[in-house]
């Protein structure tokens, strides 16, 4: 704890996005903006019409799948048995999904509570947590001192959550895993990098990094919804920062966020 690191990579532009696509040329590739799709003013309303609708068919599903097991349970035979508890992970899986469109739609919505905060504490915190999590785990952690913004501090909470998670959960395979948080000043800006050791990710493959539920790896490999970035990307740029990485495969990955910087004390 208590070491200040630089960000190697200069930070995109507040308004716009970084120009041509990312490379995989020279020892880092190059950084990946972390790109919304098109915006659609009908997408959110759309997205509640949606989970609604869908909750009736899910209660149905889970109900007949019940109904299969208590009333004819004995009588089933084991291949027929596994696949209704296939059904019942499908319907689970559909419905966490539902449910996590709906957290991330929420996301773009109501008041901003824009306060000096340091992030400094609540990071320390996060990785506490994950690390009660995995008791047996140990992982190396580098903390800068003070990580001093302008925002909403439950919102950012939930975004650097969602990046300490991801690092916490690609380091596992890791020999010595290192997860490090720094931050260094860029104009109006604070730019906070989360690093990490673990395995990575082939810049190609960047552009689907923030779409809700695509995954740059082996499906079951990892858990998670692979909605965390999409929610990070959405709680940054309501702050009217970025969020863009860099990574080569096998030798970890980092995230950057532009935040607008806290007022000097």
């Amino acid at each position: 704890m208590g070491e200040t690191w630089t960000v190697t990579a200069p930070p995109p532009p507040r308004q716009g996005v970084a120009s041509g696509p990312p490379t995989t040329e020279g020892p880092v590739a190059d950084a990946a903006v972390l790109r919304p799709p098109a915006p659609d003013p009908d997408a959110d309303s759309l997205t509640h019409a949606l989970s609604h609708d869908l909750r009736a068919p899910l209660r149905a599903i889970e109900g007949y799948a019940q109904a299969l097991v208590e009333d004819y349970g004995d009588r089933l035979p084991d291949q027929a048995r596994e696949f209704v508890s296939r059904i019942r992970q499908a319907r689970r899986t559909v419905e966490d999904r539902v449910d996590a469109l709906l957290r991330l739609s929420r996301l773009g919505h109501g008041a901003l509570h824009s306060d000096p905060t340091d992030l400094a504490p609540v990071v320390s915190r996060i990785l506490e947590d994950l690390a009660r999590t995995e008791p047996g785990r140990r992982v190396a952690t580098r903390v800068a001192d003070r990580i001093p913004v302008l925002g909403d501090p439950a919102l950012l909470g939930i975004a650097i959550e969602n990046l300490l998670t991801n690092a916490w959960k690609f380091t596992r395979r890791a020999a010595c895993p290192l997860i490090t948080v720094a931050v260094t000043r860029a104009g109006d800006d604070v730019v906070i990098s989360v690093s990490d050791n673990g395995i990575g990710f082939d810049m190609r493959q960047a552009h689907r990094l923030g779409v809700p539920f695509q995954r740059l790896h082996a499906p079951g490999a990892f858990e998670g919804l692979g909605i965390g970035l999409a929610s990070a990307r959405r709680i940054v740029e309501r702050h009217g920062g970025r969020l863009w990485a860099e990574s080569v495969p096998g030798q970890g990955a980092t995230f950057h966020l532009s935040l607008p910087a806290a007022p000097p004390d």
